[in-house]
């Protein structure tokens, strides 16, 4: 049979996704990107270089995978194009090795306007490139897929009305001017898919039939998932397993005997607006996001820092199903004395122990910390258990008793073979001294 594994985000993205589908994509051969667009920044550090990715699955990096940009995501062109020339130029070739579904829809120039439009009018904090408005569009039937450009008659009409639309909403709207010019538009998005043409197809009915070992690559969080995540400041599509189904176009008994991952940093981190209630904004979260290097790999923006939250952290496992956790920059915390983490949150003078919808709730819980010490020691690098302090154990013990499902691998720095296996991952051959 088979073998599925899914990596999933478990908080609001940054988790350090890429590098574990890179480090686990040695042991499958298809990967699946099947949610978001060029709004993801996956990063990678493969032999002393890096390389960001934000279409392409990262699995995409090793020459034996192939890999799949499934029917869910919003796909930018130019982007992708981008993309596909500066891996050719590091002599990584994909183009016999990429498939791109038929029914992915397109993001285009006019939905990159409409996101810095809205951004300005109600500031989300998104990434403005195009990703909300392009599944606006996509939801309110006025979407272009991929399948739509080989009649050409049939693109010229949709981007001619899809363009007057935007018209409308900038002037009548926004009281602003554009200059979208609908024959460019349509001329350059007609080139750059005649240069992936033979790419296109259906990916589902291959997903479905291939007896090949499959990893499908979550995109951005659980808690910016646009369902469960913190409503309205989340993404545009379900970043968490609930979007596996719709997103590869699979049934769902496709995936009743995948294994669910989720990765999450040792703290918290979110990228934009929208509550974080173990946010830092002294000195400990300057300190957290200095020694993390946290700013955004697509934005570039400094990332909000704060102590790892176990109530939303378990609230990602209970959403996903998770069999276990990947836990990255555990060498980050081991600088401080003492390390905090949130087990409850207080809203008007009672204790809540769940991950409550309402934004209202969220913007006024105080969070309630356990403080354990830390363990003063370099985790950097480690590669054996036998290399981590006593104190980080205990840090990976407590976060296991609480969220109820096992911590199988750490990530000990950015490049990829820093990492530690605590537990076997079925399917994978690893050594746990």
């Amino acid at each position: 049979m088979e073998r599925k594994l899914v990596i999933l985000g478990a908080q609001w993205g940054d988790e350090g996704k890429g590098k574990i589908v890179d480090l686990l994509s040695e042991n499958y051969d298809v990967v699946v990107r099947y949610q978001g667009g060029s709004n993801a920044g996956h990063t990678v550090i493969a032999n002393g270089e890096k390389v960001i990715l934000h279409l392409l699955p990262t699995g995409i990096l090793h020459p034996h995978v192939t890999g799949v940009i499934a029917q869910g995501m919003v796909v930018d062109l130019e982007v992708l194009e981008k993309e596909l020339e500066d891996l050719r130029k590091r002599g990584i070739a994909c183009e016999n090795r990429l498939h791109i579904s038929d029914r992915a829809h397109l993001v285009m120039p006019y939905h990159r306007l409409l996101d810095r439009l809205f951004e300005k009018k109600r500031g989300i904090g998104t990434t403005l490139r195009g990703i909300g408005p392009a599944y606006m569009f996509k939801f309110g039937r006025k979407g272009i897929r991929l399948a739509d450009l080989e009649d050409e008659r049939r693109l010229q009409s949709l981007i001619e009305e899809n363009v007057a639309f935007v018209r409308d909403i900038c002037e009548k709207v926004f009281q602003d001017k554009h200059d979208l010019n609908t024959d460019a538009i349509f001329e350059s998005t007609l080139e750059r898919y005649h240069r992936i043409r033979d790419l296109i197809g259906d990916v589902s009915s291959f997903l479905l039939k291939t007896e090949r070992s499959l990893l499908f690559e979550g995109a951005q969080g659980t808690m910016l998932d646009v369902d469960a995540g913190t409503y309205p400041y989340v993404t545009s599509s379900n970043s968490s397993a609930l979007g596996l189904s719709n997103g590869t176009g699979l049934p769902p008994k496709f995936f009743t005997d995948a294994y669910l991952v989720g990765v999450a940093k040792a703290y918290t981190t979110r990228v934009g607006e929208g509550p974080f209630p173990t946010e830092l904004k002294g000195e400990e979260g300057r300190k957290l996001r200095t020694l993390g290097g946290e700013f955004g790999a697509t934005t570039g923006r400094p990332r909000r820092c704060g102590w790892l939250d176990l109530i939303a952290l378990r609230y990602a496992v209970e959403v996903n199903r998770f069999d276990g956790i990947i836990l990255t920059k555990l060498d980050v915390l081991d600088s401080f004395e003492e390390i905090k983490v949130c087990v409850g949150y207080e809203y008007r003078g009672e204790r809540l122990e769940h991950f409550p919808a309402s934004l209202k709730v969220l913007e006024g819980i105080r969070p309630i910390y356990r403080t354990l010490k830390g363990w003063l020691a370099s985790t950097k690098g480690a590669r054996d258990v036998r290399d981590l302090p006593p104190r980080a154990k205990d840090y990976i013990s407590f976060i296991e008793e609480f969220t109820g499902v096992p911590v199988l691998m750490l990530s000990t720095g950015p490049k990829r073979e820093e990492f530690v296996w605590l537990r076997e991952l079925p399917g994978i051959r690893v050594s746990c001294s």
